[in-house]
C-alpha cells in the first residue's frame, strides 16, 4: 500500500543535458497526490484531490538544458499511484447473495475475479504470486487448484 509518506518522500534521479520531467511541476502534482493519500489516511482534507484518470492525462514540461526529474522514474513512480488510486476509487462491489444455509455470504465468481485481479495489480514488490485460504481455525492453507462443479466454482486447498 502506498502511503503519503512515501509519496512526499520519493526521490528521482536528476537529469542534465538530457530530456527530464519539470522538477517543479513534478513536485507540485506529488503534493496534491500526498495530500489525496493523507484524506483517504483520515489525516486532513485534499484541497485538490487526484484520482487514477487524472494521472493518465497528466503532461509534464520537458527540460533539457536544466536539471530535471529521470522520466522513467517518475513514469514508472506515477504507475504505482495510478494502481493505488484506482483500488481506492473503484466502486464497492454489491453485498453477494446470503443463499447459502445459514446466511453465510457468498461471493460471485465475476466479483472475485475482479478482487484478485486488483489485489495482485497492487502487491508489494517480491509478494509471492499465489493465493491461500484462511480457514475457520485460523490456519493459512495454500490453493492448489480449481474445479467447476455443480454449485460454481471449487477452490482445492493444499
Amino acid at each position: 500500500m502506498l502511503t503519503s509518506a512515501d509519496v512526499l518522500n520519493q526521490k528521482f534521479a536528476a537529469t542534465k543535458f538530457r530530456e527530464g520531467y519539470d522538477q517543479d511541476e513534478v513536485d507540485d502534482f506529488l503534493d496534491r497526490v500526498a495530500d489525496t493519500l493523507k484524506e483517504r489516511e483520515g489525516a486532513g482534507r485534499a484541497t485538490k484531490p487526484v484520482t487514477a484518470q487524472q494521472i493518465d492525462g497528466i503532461r509534464f514540461q520537458t527540460t533539457k538544458w536544466r536539471e530535471g526529474y529521470d522520466q522513467q522514474e517518475v513514469d514508472a513512480f506515477l504507475d504505482r499511484v495510478r494502481a493505488e488510486l484506482s483500488v481506492a476509487d473503484a466502486p464497492a462491489p454489491p453485498p453477494a447473495p446470503a443463499w447459502q444455509p445459514g446466511g453465510t455470504p457468498v461471493i460471485s465468481a465475476s466479483a472475485l475475479v475482479l478482487h484478485l485481479q486488483t489485489m495482485r495489480a497492487t502487491r508489494p514488490p517480491g509478494a509471492p504470486d499465489t493465493i491461500s485460504v484462511r480457514l475457520p481455525d485460523g490456519t493459512l492453507r495454500p490453493v492448489t487448484d480449481l474445479r467447476n462443479t455443480a454449485d460454481g466454482i471449487e477452490l482445492v486447498i493444499g
